[in-house]
């Protein structure tokens, strides 16, 4: 039995050697149709290399475009931010006044320009004698109300942290379009007149506005201010906490300065 055994495995074993080689002659049988079947093989992987490399190159190209396109569209965002905060705090006044100016500046000769730069609104006469302009004489009031200049990203950055806290500059030149809304009413109401005002009911006030300018103006400098009373009745808003800080923001920035009368503070106007 033990010897029936040992010759069946014998017998497999040797059948299994004989596959072996039964295969292997079939392989060098066919050793050069297997050779072009791998030469096949061999191109196709190697196209497929080459494909997957071009479409990485292509892939970063892409990627490059993507990011360029990222920061063009942050671009535009804040391109976009800044003419929506000119739309709605650049008064259409100053748009006017910058045009008019410009249009000045392309017909007036440079002779007559620095004639009209120079010119102060109390002119002197070779004798000493003064000579006052018409329209002051007429109508006892400036030529035009002044603006107030917003404040720029670099002005804003001077400012001390202890000054401004924790508001942000869109904040403080909000504040400045509204300062500058009060100054256009007040002194486009003193353009208008002591009949004008009779005329509308509101010749106190007007005399109230003299009478402040007595005060603080002087012959030789006409002096441009507001006061928290005007603020609040142009407005319909008290100058709170916040925005009395942020008025010191705007001394600190050279904008405006206080002037006291007694226990009445008016903001006075820093033109250039």
């Amino acid at each position: 039995m033990t010897t029936t055994s040992f010759l069946e495995e014998t017998l497999d074993r040797q059948w299994e050697k004989l596959r072996d080689f039964e295969t292997a002659t079939v392989f060098i049988k066919s050793k050069n149709v297997m050779r072009e079947e791998f030469l096949k093989m061999h191109m196709e992987v190697s196209c497929m290399h080459n494909n997957i490399e071009a479409m990485k190159t292509w892939l970063q190209n892409m990627k490059e475009q993507n990011n360029r396109c990222r920061e063009l569209l942050s671009l535009m965002k804040s391109l976009n931010e800044r003419i929506i905060h000119m739309e709605k705090n650049v008064a259409p006044e100053l748009i006017h006044a910058y045009q008019e100016n410009n249009k000045n500046i392309l017909h007036d000769s440079p002779k007559e320009k620095s004639i009209i730069k120079s010119e102060p609104r109390i002119k002197t006469e070779k004798h000493g004698t003064p000579m006052i302009d018409c329209k002051k004489i007429l109508f006892d009031e400036p030529e035009v109300y002044p603006i107030i200049p917003l404040l720029t990203e670099d002005e804003f950055s001077t400012v001390p942290k202890y000054i401004i806290g924790r508001q942000s500059l869109d904040t403080v030149n909000n504040l400045i379009s509204a300062i500058n809304q009060v100054l256009k009413a007040k002194y486009m109401f003193l353009s208008l007149g002591k009949a004008h005002a009779r005329k509308q009911g509101n010749l106190n006030l007007y005399l109230h506005y003299k009478k402040q300018e007595l005060d603080i103006c002087s012959v030789d400098e006409y002096i441009y201010f507001f006061t928290a009373e005007d603020y609040e009745r142009e407005t319909k808003s008290k100058l709170n906490k916040i925005k009395l800080n942020l008025l010191t923001v705007l001394r600190h920035c050279k904008r405006l300065r206080e002037y006291r009368v007694k226990n009445d503070v008016r903001y006075v106007v820093l033109t250039k």
